[in-house]
């Protein structure tokens, strides 16, 4: 029965999500020869980049004035939010195809449950959790090397601004994702969007002003990792936009929901 009353109902779905969650897991483990070769293949390929960054510093002390480690630092924190992204958004890129064309969409408007929540719990992407475990991990190793002290604020740091920069992610994708209401698109534009990730991974002081701006105000991809990782890397010119990683998380995501309702408004079936 559906509870009446707003924290009650939001309770309700919680639950309703975290089961999802649970009996996704249960499945994975089933085959779990498969879940470890995923592993080990996500594993190796960040591998792979953390080895690429490295052969760069090999070459230069730092990268217009950034460190080493202050650049592993930033890839570090650039993994958690990543993490959490592709752990619960791993239906945003195959919707056009499985649920407008096959016209599954159909069924998740028949439940009393949210339509985004039920496309995005629908199914997970476990991998996300070795990158959210790697990206802790390597700051941790380039904290102690640059021995920065970490207080309790810093914990809760990471606690609100992981997740405050996944919605970056989530909304930027979502919104690419609405499309398929209005238009047919079979992963066109998640590809090129998803590698410009890559930028994030880096300080945004090492492109030119045109990248600079696109990467702040209009595909935020800055927000995901450089400005929030500023805060524990003590930048004076930066630390302080990291306190709007949260307000900027909040604004692309919320922006992108609004568009999600209007394109389930405007969603008809394909009567198949």
């Amino acid at each position: 029965m559906k509870p009446r009353g707003t924290l009650a109902h939001m309770r309700w779905e919680i639950g309703i999500f975290s089961h999802y969650f649970r009996q996704f897991v249960k499945t994975r483990l089933a085959y779990r020869t498969d879940f470890l070769i995923d592993t080990m293949a996500v594993s190796f390929a960040m591998l792979v980049q953390l080895a690429v960054l490295g052969t760069l510093f090999s070459k230069v002390e730092s990268l217009k004035g950034w460190s080493f480690h202050q650049v592993l630092f930033i890839y570090g924190f650039s993994l958690v939010p990543l993490g959490i992204f592709n752990l619960t958004s791993v239906n945003l890129y195959r919707f056009s195809d499985r649920f407008i064309i096959q016209g599954k969409f159909d069924r998740v408007l028949l439940r009393p449950v949210s339509t985004l929540g039920q496309v995005m719990c629908e199914s997970f992407n476990i991998s996300g959790l070795n990158e959210i475990i790697m990206g802790l991990a390597v700051m941790v190793y380039a904290g102690a090397k640059m021995h920065m002290q970490l207080e309790l604020v810093d914990v809760l740091a990471v606690l609100i601004l992981g997740p405050a920069a996944s919605l970056v992610y989530t909304g930027v994708f979502l919104g690419i994702t609405t499309v398929s209401f209005w238009h047919e698109d079979r992963m066109g534009l998640a590809p090129p969007v998803y590698n410009m990730i890559r930028f994030a991974r880096y300080p945004i002081t090492i492109f030119g002003a045109p990248v600079r701006f696109f990467l702040t105000f209009i595909l935020p991809f800055a927000w995901v990792a450089f400005y929030p990782a500023t805060w524990f890397l003590g930048s004076p010119e930066f630390s302080r936009l990291a306190l709007f990683t949260p307000l900027v998380g909040i604004v692309v995501f919320g922006g992108s929901v609004l568009i999600w309702r209007g394109g389930t408004r405007n969603y008809s079936s394909t009567g198949s």
